[in-house]
């Protein structure tokens, strides 16, 4: 029904047909102004209605209703109106289960484009339900669905503790001179403070702040902890160094992801009628934060970088690429994926359960291994090259912790996702680093 149509008679019309069909599944479309009215509030609460969000349109009107009244809702998939009659039966079955496996899908719909036969549809629909019987789905009561009659959410004092350590963890990331036990008391007990009034008053802004907060300093965290502990920085370094602190700092990408992941644990980011709000800032921001780190914390000085035309195209192009992926994230953008990009994606996600993202396996993490063999052998040399490898290899790990921010995405897929990701891009970092070494050994002829 769409409520933002509908006058005072419309309203009585819409109940009185409500209540001759004692629907148990509801979708309201409706627009952030609309009030809705009493009779109607209380018609759902009464009749214990599951209500329905599309996924990727307005959710508002359901997000009012839920802060009035106790229902369950779910997620429903539903085929764009310009993509009816457009996918291949193979197309759909692959959407519907990726839908369902990936994105906390409660209820598919699969809409019949009045050119095809009837006996095509059904052929396809059983091949959807035989292909979403492996994911656990399958027909049943709309109060059975996926999301309908739960209420998940992580008890207040892990949600509480979590927040305190990333206070804490804040202040001697990016505050490490500072060794005042007292300090560390006095902001342990402010941090608890602060979280827990926030918990009480604003819970969902609370958890999107601490999410937030962790996605910012955990890369910040691994900058630092790679730079004092890798095992490309020791003098017993070994040639396979790089690939070693790849695989541990992606672990530990992977471990604050989890961390965040349980701080919106909740049904409503679960079934993304929430979601997490900082995304784009937490691609980006950390990388400001660890170019700060870079230039004054550490060896590479800005001095020492002797800038000429190649190297200001290369900046340009690095900030280039970073404006692209920023503006390319999220769900909705005007800079759409081509048609071989998008064939890639489908094979991937045809060979592989869960497909990985590009800015891991193909950029990240090959830079990254570049980034650990130069910064490892070289204190005063290839300071510019360190600097960009560093930058876009850190995109990889700060790609890894977004992942597990999609909280309607189950932790199994996003695992599996990352793991696949640094399954390639050490492929591929392997044949990054030949190049590297290819290339060192032509600079050392021309220099010696």
């Amino acid at each position: 029904m769409n409520i933002q149509l509908a006058g005072e008679d419309g309203y009585n019309k819409i109940l009185d047909h409500l209540k001759a069909l004692e629907p148990a599944f509801v979708i309201l479309r409706g627009v952030r102004e609309v009030t809705l009215p009493p009779d109607l509030l209380t018609w759902l609460d009464e009749n214990e209605v599951v209500l329905g969000t599309v996924e990727f349109r307005g959710r508002e009107t359901t997000q009012k209703l839920l802060e009035e009244k106790d229902l369950n809702w779910i997620r429903l998939h539903r085929v764009f109106d310009k993509e009816v009659g457009t996918l291949t039966p193979v197309e759909k079955e692959a959407r519907y289960e990726r839908a369902v496996r990936e994105r906390n899908i409660g209820l598919i719909e699969y809409r019949l484009p009045l050119n095809t036969e009837l006996s095509t549809h059904v052929n396809v629909l059983n091949s959807i339900r035989n292909g979403l019987a492996g994911s656990g789905y399958r027909l049943g009561p709309i109060d059975e669905a996926r999301g309908a009659g739960t209420d998940l959410e992580s008890p207040l004092w892990l949600t509480l503790a979590l927040i305190v350590s990333i206070s804490v963890l804040a202040l001697r990331g990016l505050w490490p001179d500072r060794e005042s036990f007292y300090l560390l008391v006095f902001w342990t007990f402010v941090s608890a403070a602060i979280g827990f009034i926030g918990l009480k008053l604003y819970p969902t802004l609370a958890r999107q702040v601490a999410a937030l907060g962790l996605a910012v300093i955990a890369p910040v965290i691994g900058y630092r902890s790679v730079r004092e502990y890798g095992f490309s920085f020791t003098d017993d370094r070994s040639p396979v160094s790089p690939f070693l602190d790849l695989i541990w700092l992606s672990g530990l990408s992977t471990f604050a992801g989890l961390v965040i992941s349980s701080l919106l644990l909740d049904q409503s980011f679960v079934l993304k009628l929430h979601q997490f709000r900082g995304v784009k800032v937490s691609l980006f921001f950390p990388l400001i934060l660890i170019l700060l780190f870079a230039l004054y914390r550490d060896r590479i000085r800005i001095s020492e970088i002797e800038l000429d035309f190649k190297k200001g195209f290369i900046g340009a192009a690095l900030l280039g690429l970073f404006l692209f992926l920023l503006l390319r994230s999220g769900n909705f953008t005007f800079l759409r994926s081509g048609d071989l990009e998008e064939a890639i994606r489908r094979w991937l996600e045809n060979a592989l359960y869960a497909r990985p993202r590009f800015k891991e396996f193909v950029i990240g993490h090959p830079a990254l291994i570049g980034w650990f063999y130069l910064a490892g052998r070289y204190v005063k040399k290839f300071q510019f090259c360190k600097l960009a490898l560093l930058l876009v290899g850190f995109m990889g790990q700060i790609s890894i912790i977004n992942t597990f921010a999609h909280v309607h995405t189950p932790v199994i897929i996003s695992l599996i996702r990352t793991g696949n990701g640094l399954a390639g891009g050490l492929i591929l970092g392997a044949i990054f680093l030949a190049v590297i070494l290819g290339g060192e050994y032509v600079w050392n002829l021309r220099k010696g």
